[in-house]
């Protein structure tokens, strides 16, 4: 993020190819200047939300990363992308809540979505920001459309991590009171969360894509709040609504990572735009080439 800002990356806006109504093909071309973690790739992605209705379910959400030599532009790799998409989306809301947050603690999250990128969501900010037994009132509060599947995901973590620090709410509403950080992760076409539900300070994170990227906040949210991207193409493109609203971006994350730019008040909503970078998916494919190189370096 902080090179982005820099301008050491070269990412163009995602092209979106749709297949019929609901389906479509993303491509994500990148280039990250940077001795560790540098690569020129290009990601496609297919998402095809029907597919949670087939009898047997597939994910909504398939990616591929193409991997090519920076010199000879020859294809060093394909690599497999589900993983790498939903962890590089969760840790890109990490980071813009650590900076977004530092002065303001974080005691209860509230997660709204409980798919791929909720369960990782969740599974991220109980590593990095340690949530306790749900008793000491840090928790972590998730809701679904779906609430048995909510339910299910509830008691997944909870036997992951012994304990009862994740709790299932059956409305979105009082999932999101009180809550100190919230995320959004859905393909809501219409808005789950409303501002008067919000207190002061509440930082959201809202990386869904439903009818558009920001489709699950309320436009009174947007109008209210401090908003930053992760690049500022990428919003120009694909947040042009936001703009004929009268929203100004406050910046790009990567200018809070490099100091270019200072947090909100603790008292401010703060909301994270994450549209997902292509130069992110350069850098997680550069770590599992290099790795894969060191373990299998006969190969």
């Amino acid at each position: 993020m902080g090179s982005v800002s820099k301008r050491r990356a070269i990412q163009t806006a995602r092209a979106r190819t749709c297949s019929n109504s609901t389906s479509f093909l993303l491509t994500m071309p990148g280039f990250l200047d940077d001795s560790n973690f540098g690569a020129l790739s290009c990601k496609l992605i297919t998402v095809c939300p029907n597919n949670v209705h087939l009898g047997k379910s597939l994910p909504t959400i398939n990616a591929n990363i193409t991997l090519f030599d920076e010199t000879t532009g020859i294809l060093k790799a394909i690599i497999s992308g589900n993983e790498i998409t939903k962890w590089r989306t969760a840790a890109a809301s990490v980071v813009a809540t650590k900076y977004l947050t530092a002065k303001k603690g974080l005691r209860v999250l509230a997660i709204l979505g409980a798919g791929a990128q909720g369960e990782i969501h969740a599974v991220a900010f109980q590593h990095f920001f340690n949530f306790e037994e749900a008793n000491s009132k840090r928790l972590i509060r998730i809701w679904n459309h779906n609430t048995l599947k909510a339910e299910k995901l509830v008691s997944k973590l909870n036997q992951l991590y012994c304990g009862t620090v994740f709790k299932c709410f059956k409305s979105n509403e009082m999932c999101v009171k009180e809550a100190d950080v919230i995320i959004t992760a859905t393909f809501a076409s219409e808005p789950i969360v409303q501002l008067k539900w919000l207190k002061k300070g509440t930082h959201i994170n809202a990386v869904g894509a439903g009818l558009t990227h920001y489709s699950e906040l309320s436009e009174s949210i947007y109008l209210a709040s401090d908003v930053y991207i992760d690049y500022s193409e990428g919003a120009e493109a694909e947040l042009t609504g936001l703009k004929e609203l009268g929203v100004e971006f406050k910046g790009e994350i990567g200018t809070l990572v490099s100091g270019g730019v200072s947090p909100s008040s603790v008292n401010q909503i703060t909301v994270f735009q994450s549209l997902g970078m292509a130069v992110e998916d350069c850098a997680m494919a550069r770590m599992v080439y290099d790795l894969y190189k060191k373990q299998y370096r006969n190969v």
